[in-house]
């Protein structure tokens, strides 16, 4: 079985080690030669260090760093200076979640059960239970599926002619 080339393959790592030479060092000070993956990478914990420099170390010598170095020179030459890091973005935890079962939730519920006291047997279209409830369509439609797939108080029925426009019903219960 063939070894997997972490520091790159013989070319990559003889160029390396040319250009270490080449600025006076030794390929082995700078993590270049074949070894430079499977030394040690520990670091203290302690809380002054930020995550980045607590695992820096365990990419040292490996072709990810390279390329990152590469791509980092490469801009600032192009640009003149060096490249800015993204700021953190805070996460966004809108729209998940459950939001529990909501007074829009019945209202959309209770609409369903009349269009289909309108045409007994016949499930409700979006339109018409939204036109019924008076919520905007698209509202109607987030609540519709959350009544079919999380509180599973309604069923979605596709109808052949029309099959991306499904149509709803109570379910029945025992």
């Amino acid at each position: 079985m063939v070894r997997k080339k972490m520091e790159g393959d013989e070319d990559q790592r003889r160029a390396a080690a040319l250009e270490a030479e080449r600025e006076g060092e030794r390929p082995s000070e700078r993590g270049e030669t074949t070894g430079a993956s499977k030394q040690r990478h520990h670091v203290s914990h302690r809380s002054t260090l930020t995550h980045e420099d607590k695992t820096a170390p365990i990419h040292r010598g490996k072709q990810q760093q390279h390329e990152t170095e590469r791509v980092n020179e490469a801009h600032s030459q192009t640009t003149g200076h060096p490249p800015q890091e993204a700021p953190p973005s805070e996460p966004s935890f809108t729209g998940r979640g459950d939001p529990g079962y909501t007074a829009q939730h019945e209202r959309v519920f209770e609409a369903v059960a009349v269009c289909e006291q309108r045409h007994p047997g016949e499930p409700a279209s979006l339109d018409e239970v939204a036109a019924t409830a008076g919520v905007p369509a698209d509202e109607t439609r987030a609540l519709l599926h959350d009544l079919v797939s999380r509180r599973r108080l309604l069923t979605a029925t596709g109808d052949e002619r029309a099959p991306d426009d499904p149509h709803y019903q109570v379910k029945h219960r025992l």
